[in-house]
C-alpha cells in the first residue's frame, strides 16, 4: 500500500513541477485557399453542405475598374472547398441564373440563397443546394419572396432564415421589411410570413447575427432622395435584438447600445464566438464612407468591434492584418471557424483571398509534456498491477484488495465523467444552481443502499448484480438484467469518448481523431493489463487531478475579478444565478419536486442496478469498507457541488466583468477553453491530461464491466467446463474488443455524424435499464413478486416511460422515477395474477437477509 501512495504522489509531484514555458490564447487571422479567380467577387453566397465549405455567384468588374468605365458583371459559377490540401473546385453545376447580394445560411445539410441581384435586376428567387458524391444539387422548389430583394441582411437560426431591409429595385430606397421562412415544416406548408417591423429606421448592408437563438442587426445604410433624384447613404449605428422562440405573437424588438463607429456592409453574419461575443469585422465607417475618389481609396475600415452580450457593452477588438479588411462579403462557420471569401478590398476592387478568423488557444510544448507523462503514467499503473492479475477474480474484483477510500473515490469518478466536469459549470454560467439537487440527493440514497442493498451484493459471493437476480428469480431475469446492461454499455462507449474529444480537440488544436485514438489506445491498454485494480486507481488519480484543476480554476479566476467573492455573490444574486429552488407545481421545468423525485430514483438507478457502480462494492475487504467506500463517494459530492457549481457562477462573473476576456466558441468548450487559456503552463497540461483520463475512465469502466457480465452471467453458462485461466484470457481478448469498439464507433460518429442514432439507442436502452432499479425492488422488499412480474414489469415500465417521453412534455428528469415506479406497480401485481413459486425464492429477500451478521 506504501508504495502505491508512494507511487501516485510522486507521479502528481512530477506533473505539477513541470511548469516552464509555453501557453496562451489569442485571435487570429489567417488565409484558406483563394477562389480560382485572379479578380474575385463582391456579395457573393456561400455555405456549408455535407462538410464542403460552398461558394456561390457574386459579381465584379472583370475589365476597367468602375471609374474607368468598366462594366459589372454578375456570376453563376459554383466553388466547392472540401479539402484544404486540395484547394477549391469548380463545380459542373451552376447557379440557374447569375446572382449576387442576396442572403444565404445553412441547415441541415443544405445551403440556401435567397435574392440578390443581376443585370436584369432584383430577385425574389429562392434556392437550396446540397453537395453530394456526384456534385452540387440545386433546389429551387422553394418559395419566393413576397417582392425581390438585394442589399438586404439575414441568417439562419434555429432552422428559420430571417430577412431584414433591402432594396426592391437598383434605384430603389430601402425597405422597412422583416420576413422569415421556417424550414423545419413539410416541404408543402413553407410560407414566407412577415415579423415585427424593426424599430429604427429602412436600412441596406446591415450586419445580423445569429447569437444564443437570437438575432441582431447592427447599422447598415438608410436610403433617401438626393435633389437630383439620386439616392442618399446614411451611415446608422443603432443597434437592435429579436427573440425568435415565438415569431407568430408578441416577439419584440430590443434597442441595444449604440455602436461607437457605423460598420456598414461588414461581412455579416459576425462572428458568435461563444455565450457573449459577436464580433464584427472592419466595415465602412464615416471616414471610409466620405472618401470620394476610389483610385487613390486606402482601403476599408481594419479594426475589429465586439459586442458583449451579457452587459451589452461594445468594445474596440484590436485590428485586423493589414490588407484583409472586405466589405460586401458573406461570413460562414466552417470547421470550428470563421470564413470570409472574396468580397470588396476597395470601391470596385475584388480580391479572391479567403480569411479565416478564430480565437486560437495555444497549448505549448509544455503543457503537451505534461499530458505525454500523465497518459503514460496510466499506462504504468497499468502495468503495476498487471504482476497480480492472473485469475478472473483478480481481474474483476482486484482480489478484495481495494482500500474503501479508493473505492469511494473510483464511484465518484465514475459518476463523474468528462461529459460532466466540462457540462456541469457550463450548464450553472448559462443558468442557476438548480441541478445541484441531483448531487445532494446522494446523501438520501447512501444509507437506502447501505441498509438495503449492500447486504445481498456483499454477502451472497457475487460478482455481478444480476447474479442476485437469478437467486431471487431466475436465470432469465438475470439474462434480462446482464444484456441490458451489456448492450446499454456498448451504446454509450463511443459518445463518452467522442464528446469530450470535441472540446479537446478545440482547444489543444490536436485532430479529432488523435484524441479519440489517444483515449482509447491508452485505456484499452491499461485495463487489460491492470484489470478494475488499474480501473480503480487510474480514477483516485483522475478525480484528484479534476477536483485540483477545478479548485485552480476557481481560484484564479476569482483573483481576477475586482472585488472577489463579493463581487460574484453581488451579481450572482442579482442576476439570480445561486436560484437552487423553484416553487410551481409545474411536471415540465426542473422545479424543486421535480428535482428531488427525478434525482431520488436516477441516483437509486446508478448505484442499486448498474455493474459499474455495483463493481466497485465488491472490491473492497467486506460489506463495512463497502459502506465507507459509498459514505465517502457522498462526503466527496457535497464539496463537489460547491467547486463545480461553483466554478460555473464565477465564469459566468469573470467573462461579465472582463468583456475583453473572449471564451471558447461553443459552450462545451467553456471550461477547457479558459483552463488552456487562463491556468499557469503545465498546471494547464495536466488539467486537460485529467479531462481526457476522465473520458477515458468512462470507457474503461464499461470495458471492464461488459467483460465481467459477459464472463460471469453468460459465457460461464454456456461453456461451464472452461477453467478459470481460459476464462481470464477470453476477459482480456474482450476487453480489447471493447476498447476497440469504442474507439471506431466514435470515430464512426465523427466522420458520418450519427451520433442521433447512439442517442436514441442508449434513451431507449436506458428505459429498460432504468426499469431494472424496479426489478431489484421487487427482488429485495417484496415476497411475493416472481420471474413473470419482473419481466413483465421491466418491459411495461419501459414502454410507459416512451410513450410518456414521446406524447407529453413531462421533465425528462422524472423518467427514471416513471420507470421504476411503473416496473414495480405492474411487475408486483403481474406476479399475484401469475403465479409461479417454484420461480420464487423468498429466502433471498431483505425480510430474510437483514438477519445475517455483517461479514
Amino acid at each position: 500500500m506504501n508504495i502505491k501512495k508512494t507511487y501516485l504522489l510522486f507521479f502528481l509531484f512530477s506533473i505539477l513541477s513541470n511548469s516552464i514555458i509555453g501557453f496562451g490564447k489569442d485571435t487570429y487571422w489567417e488565409q484558406l485557399p483563394p477562389l480560382p479567380d485572379d479578380e474575385g467577387f463582391a456579395g457573393m453566397f456561400a455555405g456549408v453542405s455535407h462538410g464542403a465549405l460552398i461558394c456561390v455567384g457574386g459579381a465584379n468588374f472583370p475589365g476597367k475598374k468602375p471609374w474607368e468605365g468598366g462594366e459589372k458583371k454578375w456570376y453563376d459559377n459554383v466553388y466547392v472547398l472540401k479539402d484544404v490540401n486540395l484547394g477549391w473546385k469548380v463545380a459542373d453545376q451552376k447557379l440557374p441564373t447569375p446572382l449576387g447580394y442576396g442572403v444565404s445560411g445553412t441547415f441541415e445539410d443544405r445551403f440556401y440563397i435567397v435574392g440578390g441581384s443581376n443585370e436584369l435586376g432584383h430577385s425574389s428567387s429562392v434556392y437550396s443546394l446540397s453537395y453530394t458524391t456526384e456534385g452540387i444539387i440545386v433546389n429551387d422548389n422553394i418559395p419566393d419572396l413576397p417582392i425581390p430583394l438585394a442589399n438586404m441582411s439575414g441568417t439562419i437560426i434555429d432552422g428559420t432564415i430571417f430577412i431584414i431591409g433591402g432594396q426592391i429595385s437598383p434605384l430603389g430606397l430601402s425597405e422597412d421589411v422583416f420576413l422569415f421562412l421556417d424550414l423545419k415544416v413539410p416541404a408543402d406548408q413553407l410560407k414566407w410570413e412577415k415579423g415585427p417591423k424593426l424599430p429604427g429606421k429602412s436600412r441596406i448592408q446591415a450586419v445580423v447575427a445569429g447569437h444564443n437563438d437570437q438575432l441582431y442587426v447592427f447599422s447598415g445604410f438608410h436610403l433617401t432622395r438626393g435633389e437630383n433624384g439620386g439616392l442618399v447613404r446614411h451611415l446608422l449605428t443603432d443597434a437592435y435584438r429579436y427573440n425568435p422562440g415565438n415569431t407568430q405573437n408578441n416577439s419584440t424588438w430590443q434597442r441595444l447600445k449604440d455602436l461607437p463607429r457605423g460598420v456598414a456592409a461588414a461581412p455579416s453574419p459576425g462572428f458568435s464566438i461563444n455565450e457573449s461575443h459577436i464580433i464584427i469585422a472592419g466595415g465602412l465607417d464615416d471616414q471610409t464612407l466620405t472618401h470620394t475618389n476610389p483610385a487613390t481609396h486606402p482601403g476599408f475600415l481594419d479594426k475589429m468591434l465586439a459586442l458583449h452580450t451579457q452587459s451589452g457593452e461594445w468594445i474596440e477588438f484590436g485590428d485586423m492584418p493589414k490588407g484583409t479588411s472586405r466589405v460586401t462579403a458573406p461570413s460562414v462557420f466552417w470547421n470550428g471557424t470563421w470564413i470570409v471569401p472574396s468580397g470588396e478590398r476597395g470601391p470596385g476592387v475584388r480580391s479572391p483571398e479567403v480569411t479565416v478568423f478564430n480565437t486560437r488557444t495555444t497549448f505549448g510544448w509544455v503543457n503537451w509534456g505534461t499530458l505525454s507523462i500523465y497518459l503514460f503514467c496510466m499506462i504504468g499503473i497499468g502495468f503495476y498491477f498487471s504482476k497480480k492479475e492472473n485469475s478472473t477474480n483478480e481481474f474483476f474484483l482486484a482480489g478484495g484488495r481495494i482500500p474503501w477510500w479508493a473505492a469511494g473515490l473510483s464511484i465518484f469518478g465514475t459518476q463523474l465523467s468528462a461529459i460532466t466536469f466540462m457540462a456541469v459549470p457550463v450548464i450553472v454560467y448559462a443558468t442557476d444552481w438548480r441541478l445541484a439537487i441531483g448531487s445532494i440527493m446522494i446523501f438520501a440514497i447512501v444509507p437506502f443502499i447501505v441498509k438495503y442493498y449492500l447486504p445481498f451484493f456483499r454477502r451472497l459471493n457475487i460478482t455481478t448484480a444480476y447474479q442476485y437476480l437469478e437467486l431471487r428469480f431466475n436465470v432469465n431475469v438475470r439474462l434480462l438484467g446482464s444484456i441490458t446492461f451489456i448492450l446499454l454499455q456498448l451504446a454509450r462507449m463511443g459518445v463518452v469518448v467522442y464528446l469530450p474529444s470535441i472540446a479537446i480537440s478545440s482547444v489543444t488544436g490536436l485532430d479529432i481523431f488523435y484524441c479519440i485514438f489517444i483515449m482509447g489506445l491508452f485505456s484499452t491498454v491499461y485495463t487489460v493489463m491492470g484489470g478494475i485494480e488499474a480501473v480503480i486507481w487510474t480514477d483516485v488519480v483522475q478525480v484528484v487531478v479534476l477536483l485540483g484543476g477545478a479548485l485552480a480554476s476557481l481560484v484564479i479566476a476569482l483573483s481576477e475579478i475586482d472585488g472577489g467573492l463579493t463581487t460574484v455573490i453581488d451579481i450572482g444574486m442579482s442576476n439570480n444565478k445561486f436560484r437552487l429552488i423553484e416553487w410551481t407545481w409545474d411536471y415540465t421545468q426542473l422545479v424543486f419536486w421535480v428535482a428531488i423525485i427525478g434525482f431520488f430514483f436516477l441516483n437509486l438507478i446508478s448505484y442499486s442496478s448498474d455493474q459499474v457502480v455495483i463493481q466497485r462494492y465488491l472490491t473492497v475487504k467486506n460489506e463495512k469498507a463497502a459502506a465507507k467506500s459509498l459514505w465517502i463517494n457522498g462526503l466527496i459530492t457535497l464539496p463537489g457541488v460547491f467547486l463545480f457549481f461553483g466554478l460555473g457562477t464565477v465564469l459566468y462573473v469573470y467573462y461579465l466583468t472582463n468583456p475583453e476576456k473572449i471564451g471558447a466558441t461553443h459552450s462545451e468548450e467553456l471550461l477547457p477553453f479558459y483552463i488552456v487559456s487562463e491556468l499557469p503552463i503545465g498546471l494547464a497540461g495536466v488539467v486537460i491530461a485529467g479531462i481526457f483520463a476522465a473520458s477515458m475512465s468512462s470507457l474503461d469502466s464499461s470495458m471492464n464491466s461488459v467483460a465481467t457480465a459477459y464472463i460471469t452471467d453468460i459465457h460461464k453458462r454456456f461453456f461451464s467446463s472452461w477453467n478459470d485461466k481460459k476464462n481470464l484470457n477470453l476477459a482480456k481478448i474482450i476487453t480489447v474488443i471493447m476498447g476497440v469498439f469504442g474507439t471506431v464507433t466514435a470515430i464512426w460518429i465523427a466522420v458520418t455524424e450519427v451520433g442521433f442514432i447512439f442517442d436514441l439507442f442508449q434513451k431507449l436502452l436506458g428505459m429498460i435499464g432504468g426499469c431494472l432499479a424496479g426489478v431489484f425492488i421487487l427482488a429485495i422488499f417484496t415476497q411475493r413478486a416472481n420471474a413473470s412480474g419482473a419481466i413483465i414489469g421491466t418491459l411495461s415500465g419501459a414502454l410507459i416511460t416512451f410513450l410518456i417521453s414521446y406524447f407529453t412534455a413531462v421533465n425528462g428528469y422524472l423518467y427514471g422515477a416513471i420507470g421504476v415506479i411503473s416496473c414495480v406497480t405492474i411487475g408486483y401485481f403481474t406476479s399475484i395474477l401469475i403465479p409461479n413459486d417454484y420461480n420464487n425464492n423468498n429466502e433471498f429477500t431483505y425480510k430474510s437477509m437483514v438477519k445475517k451478521p455483517i461479514g
